[in-house]
């Protein structure tokens, strides 16, 4: 795998997962933040849901995003693969 998965394979956490390069379950991980400056003395905790995007894994997505405040949607834009995300047989119009 090269350096642009690194984030991918540390939210993987199943071996099936990794050895196909799909996510399939969610994976949560928490991160508690202290505080940004010293006015602001309150900690808090970022929680992030890595939730399968394959259409074979619709459900499961949803159930990881229901559980989000906000989301930051992830799609390939390297030439070619974002234009067949829309084709008839993509997955990115979903």
């Amino acid at each position: 795998r090269g350096a642009q998965d690194a984030l991918a394979w540390v939210n993987d956490v199943d071996s099936v997962e990794r050895e196909r390069g799909v996510t399939i379950d969610i994976a949560m991980h928490h991160v508690q933040v202290g505080p940004s400056s010293p006015a602001n003395s309150d900690d808090f905790t970022l929680t992030m849901i890595d939730s399968p995007g394959h259409r074979d894994f619709v459900p499961t997505m949803v159930l990881g995003a229901s559980q989000a405040n906000a989301a930051i949607l992830v799609v390939d834009a390297s030439h070619g693969e974002f234009e067949a995300g829309f084709g008839s047989t993509g997955q990115t119009r979903e």
